[in-house]
């Protein structure tokens, strides 16, 4: 009789149990995140959104990502999606030909684009193919001159005769002209290999210029999709009466600025991606790998056994003081007398075989100029001597420079990857919860997160900074860095 009685009041606390876990665990969850929405997304979900959006706009690139669970509502949209597919197909098509036409390109693949496309670059390689030409005119014998005379030359009848003159230089001074061109021929080819080091050094600036925009573009998306999180609460805040009109101008003048400040940002990606495409010899705006890190890979520790020596300027000032050396050379040979030989064939009175061979020197009486010549080309091997000597100091002067302002810069990035930026985070991470959760107000998270803000804007100005002294350096050197 008990269990009777019990049975039905057991029967209802079970049910209650279950009833109440599940409106606990799933019900009321499910209630108070609908309800409880303020109309923005999660941060951190729009900042990454907003990222990879930006990123496919600027780049052509479309990153990958993993699939997220699939909502209910999409089940439904697959049958309308199948009937549209078909009218979907070309602009399909268009996209795939387009992001198969605009492929990322690392740094490596930049700078051999550009070797093997730029029109300077090519333009380099005619000069040198044009200096090798003139170099086979080292021997330019003069024309030989031919007399032919008929008439009454030595009397009354009509003679002929025939004269044929040879005047050249000795060989020597041909000699000293072939080994001059030479030597104009390698001035050339270190000019060609100067621009190429020019080259290479604007490629790798824009595309390090390029990555760290993209970097700054996404941390103003961040920024900007907390401070409208924040602009639209204190909107609601401030239509219930919980706080005045200032806290919600405030927060949509900053949500503006950002904004302004993106589009801006935008622009100046944009031109650099010009200038990059312009510079490996494409006609269309390049996209880079935005994936790669920002900081070039390069140390102190990695400079300390190199050397100007390499320096492809100061290659061309080497080449032009031999190329001077060698012009002394011949001014000095041009002094010495030209050879000259001739045949001459007559018929006198109608009767022929008469023959004379001549030889003699074409000696310069006035040498005053040829003296002036060579005094020019021995002040011209001097200047060349002394720019050479000048700029072998400045540049070792430079790489000293250099290596001790990327010594301080890789200090600098050092702190603020271990120290800086991990604060700066904290510093994000905890304003946004005390914000969610009411403890503080706008003026105060917009004062505590700032700092954090600008810690990381200021980790972007000292990575540029660190890419700019990597690229003058590795141009000062004229050598690549090792591969990593």
């Amino acid at each position: 009789a008990g269990a009777e009685v019990q049975k039905p009041l057991a029967t209802v606390v079970i049910g209650g149990l279950i009833s109440a876990t599940l409106l606990t665990l799933v019900v009321l969850p499910v209630l108070y995140s609908l309800f409880t929405k303020d109309g923005e997304p999660n941060p951190q979900d729009a900042a990454a959104a907003a990222a990879q959006a930006q990123q496919a706009a600027e780049t052509g690139h479309v990153p990958t990502t993993t699939p997220g669970p699939i909502p209910a509502t999409t089940v439904l949209l697959v049958g309308l999606l199948a009937l549209l597919s078909g009218w979907a197909r070309p602009a399909q098509a268009q996209n795939t030909l387009s992001a198969t036409t605009a492929q990322p390109l690392s740094l490596s693949q930049a700078l051999q684009t550009g070797a093997a496309q730029n029109l300077s670059l090519q333009t380099a390689n005619l000069q040198i193919e044009q200096q090798r030409a003139l170099g086979r005119t080292g021997y330019d014998v003069p024309r030989t001159v031919v007399d032919y005379q008929y008439g009454q030359i030595s009397g009354p009848f009509n003679d002929h005769s025939i004269n044929v003159i040879q005047q050249t230089a000795l060989p020597p001074v041909y000699a000293a002209q072939r080994r001059l061109l030479q030597t104009q021929t390698l001035t050339a080819e270190q000019r060609a290999r100067q621009q190429q080091r020019d080259l290479a050094q604007a490629i790798r600036g824009t595309y390090y210029q390029l990555l760290v925009g993209y970097r700054r573009a996404a941390l103003l998306h961040r920024q900007d999709s907390l401070y409208r999180r924040a602009a639209h609460a204190a909107r609601i805040r401030y239509q219930v009466g919980e706080t005045n009109r200032l806290e919600q101008v405030s927060a949509e003048a900053r949500s503006q600025e950002l904004r302004n400040r993106l589009a801006t940002l935008r622009t100046d990606n944009e031109v650099l991606r010009r200038q990059l495409g312009q510079l490996l010899g494409r006609p269309a705006p390049a996209a880079i790998d935005t994936v790669a890190s920002p900081v070039a890979a390069l140390v102190a520790a990695d400079t300390m056994a190199l050397s100007p020596d390499t320096n492809p300027a100061l290659g061309v000032l080497r080449q032009q003081a031999t190329s001077s050396q060698q012009q002394t050379r011949v001014e000095n040979l041009r002094r010495l007398p030209d050879v000259r030989v001739g045949y001459f064939n007559q018929s006198i009175n109608q009767e022929r075989g008469f023959q004379v061979v001549q030889a003699g020197l074409a000696v310069p009486l006035l040498g005053g100029v040829q003296k002036a010549r060579v005094a020019a080309a021995r002040l011209g091997e001097q200047v060349a001597t002394q720019q050479l000597a000048y700029a072998q100091a400045q540049l070792g002067t430079q790489l000293a420079g250099l290596r001790q302002q990327l010594a301080r810069a890789r200090a600098s990035l050092s702190y603020y990857e271990q120290t800086a930026l991990p604060q700066a985070r904290l510093i994000l991470t905890t304003a946004e919860k005390s914000f969610r959760a009411g403890d503080i107000e706008y003026v105060e998270y917009v004062v505590n997160t700032q700092p954090a803000w600008q810690i990381q804007e200021n980790y972007l100005d000292q990575v540029r900074q660190y890419d700019e002294l990597v690229t003058n350096l590795l141009a000062l050197i004229g050598t690549e860095p090792a591969a990593r």
